[in-house]
């Protein structure tokens, strides 16, 4: 069966969407480092400058890679790298959200903006999120952790109540949100005036 009749990913699409992940993930470490300083500026300004910037990323990657598997993997790079570094319950979690993600796009959902998006919003929420998970679902497990391992017991109170706190969890996943459809309309507006013209679809 030829590739493009093909509806799972083979290995060119496996290598491209791995590149794309691990491209994105650059990203969002390059996108913390100017707001290093506050935490609150990298929950908002740095988050939603990765799920821009990510945009045209991933509106590229699946229009390379519009084949089943292209979503879980996508996302399965970040939760492997989660896993290597003890983070099991983030990585579960992001490889499950893949998963979700490759439903929202069944069905040559890939050929839709809105379906296409939605998957992008959702994994874009559900990383930016990643370093909420640990304290949202372990609680005191998670903070005896810290303490265990040297933490100062005010700065794992002052952190677990940041990531814990509703409003926190709420307008960062609003950011999130808009940044998303942002960055899937420049990777939509880019595919049709650079992308395509210049030949890299």
């Amino acid at each position: 069966m030829k590739g493009s009749e093909r509806k799972f990913v083979g290995l060119k699409e496996i290598i491209i969407v791995v590149l794309f992940s691990v491209l994105t993930f650059i990203v969002s470490m390059v996108t913390a480092l100017p707001f290093a300083a506050s935490v609150h500026l990298q929950l908002y300004a740095g988050y939603s400058l990765m799920a821009i910037i990510s945009g045209p990323i991933y509106v590229l990657m699946i229009s390379k890679a519009p084949k089943v598997g292209t979503q879980v993997l996508f996302f399965a790079v970040k939760g492997l790298y989660m896993l290597i570094m003890g983070q099991v319950l983030t990585g579960i979690i992001f490889i499950v959200g893949g998963f979700i993600c490759e439903l929202i796009v069944m069905n040559d959902g890939y050929h839709s903006v809105i379906r296409s998006g939605a998957a992008y919003m959702l994994h874009m929420t559900l990383y930016g999120l990643g370093s909420f998970f640990p304290v949202l679902f372990l609680g005191d497990t998670f903070r005896a952790q810290l303490l265990s391992r040297g933490y100062d017991a005010e700065a794992v109170e002052t952190m677990v109540s940041l990531y814990s706190s509703p409003v926190i969890i709420l307008t960062v996943v609003l950011c999130l949100c808009v940044a998303s459809a942002l960055g899937m309309f420049i990777g939509s507006r880019m595919m049709k005036k650079h992308f395509v013209p210049g030949g890299a679809v």
